[in-house]
């Protein structure tokens, strides 16, 4: 991305046709939302996607997709999620002028680098899901909004920035996690392997597989036998794959565990899925996953870098299965608080409070996506 201040190309026609005015021979939006990346394979892209499809649904807005990504032939098909409705793309070289002050613009911290914020009109909005994939943050923006408390904490504490918090959603595929308790816990947790592991890797490869390696090292020096009867081999090789959301979702109900070796977090989508799906958590809390995860409650994680105290978690949790038992229905009730419709109420309440002369218009409007239900 260079900037988003260029002449705007035509473009792909949204499929709702009403949205469109022609403007001196190219196409613009009236009213707009622009959101920096939306498509990118990563959880707080996709968050970021949900913003803008709330000020589409909700609040009457067009939406453009700022990437220099090619388009896809079928939207959302090419990607490890769902996009309903799939929003035309824009590149930053067709942009200048386009954004005006009507218009709404929605980015991830990562893309600081860019000073969107001095360089834009409109409404900006921030919605800081991370800590560490940027070296300053973009101060210049309207409106800052986090993802879990140590998020905020971290734009207060650093940049002075008040944050309200909005956390992540999981999104919910044709009903396949689990409803609120009470559900048949044991019944699915003795369906599974036991000892059966998945892995969740993320950031600095060669860290991740020294902090594998380390954990590993701790548990033969405590339990050799359990150490043992893990399939490492199997869990490393299925955590490279890049699955869609279904069957990664599905995977994830297959295993008792998930151990998370992450260390830098905003909030951690990948473990709260997990416990969606009825795996206990294992390893770290990366710091943001603190916004969920009660060690002894819902999982069995520490905090980095105490690799003997993860190490001594994973023995407890896996030679108790009682207690396996327990952290795995207290995970499944914990993730239900973060539903689709928890996230959509938030976002509409605040959009409520800082658009400029416009109210939501939810009550009018029906979600067909099968994401969540309107409150009522």
């Amino acid at each position: 991305l260079i900037g988003i201040r260029q002449p705007f190309g035509s473009g792909p026609r949204h499929a709702s046709g009403s949205w469109w005015l022609h403007c001196g021979g190219r196409q613009a939006l009236a009213k707009t939302a622009y959101v920096v990346e939306a498509y990118a394979p990563y959880g707080g892209a996709y968050m970021a996607y949900h913003v803008a499809r709330i000020l589409h649904v909700d609040f009457g807005y067009g939406v453009r997709v700022v990437t220099s990504t090619p388009e896809p032939t079928d939207p959302g098909g090419e990607s490890l999620f769902h996009y309903d409705p799939g929003f035309p793309r824009v590149s930053p070289a067709a942009c200048e002028g386009l954004i005006g002050d009507d218009d709404v613009l929605i980015c991830n911290p990562s893309f600081s680098s860019l000073q969107l914020g001095l360089r834009s009109r409109g409404l900006k909005i921030m919605y800081a899901q991370g800590f560490t994939t940027f070296k300053a943050l973009d101060c210049f923006f309207d409106h800052y909004f986090a993802v879990s408390g140590f998020v905020q904490n971290f734009l207060s504490q650093t940049y002075g920035i008040s944050a309200p918090v909005i956390p992540a959603f999981l999104v919910d595929l044709e009903g396949l996690l689990p409803p609120t308790l009470p559900i048949d816990t044991a019944a699915a947790w003795e369906a599974r392997p036991p000892f059966s592991l998945a892995l969740n890797m993320k950031g600095d490869p060669v860290q991740q597989m020294a902090l594998l390696n380390r954990l590993r090292s701790e548990l033969k020096a405590r339990d050799l036998a359990l150490e043992a009867s893990i399939d490492w081999d199997g869990a490393l090789e299925r955590g490279r794959e890049k699955l869609p959301r279904r069957p990664f979702l599905e995977r994830l109900a297959s295993m008792r565990y998930l151990l998370t070796l992450s260390l830098t977090e905003g909030f951690g989508l990948v473990p709260l899925e997990a416990m969606g799906m009825g795996a206990v958590v294992l390893g770290f809390d990366g710091f943001g996953g603190r916004e969920y995860m009660v060690p002894g409650t819902n999982c069995g994680v520490a905090s980095c870098p105490d690799v003997t105290a993860a190490a001594d978690a994973m023995i407890r949790v896996m030679r108790d299965d009682a207690f396996a038992k327990q952290l795995a229905a207290a995970g499944v009730q914990t993730a239900s608080a973060y539903r689709y419709e928890h996230f959509r109420r938030r976002w509409v309440d605040a959009l409520n409070k800082i658009l400029p002369d416009v109210s939501s218009v939810h009550d009018a409007r029906a979600d067909t996506t099968g994401l969540g239900t309107h409150p009522t």
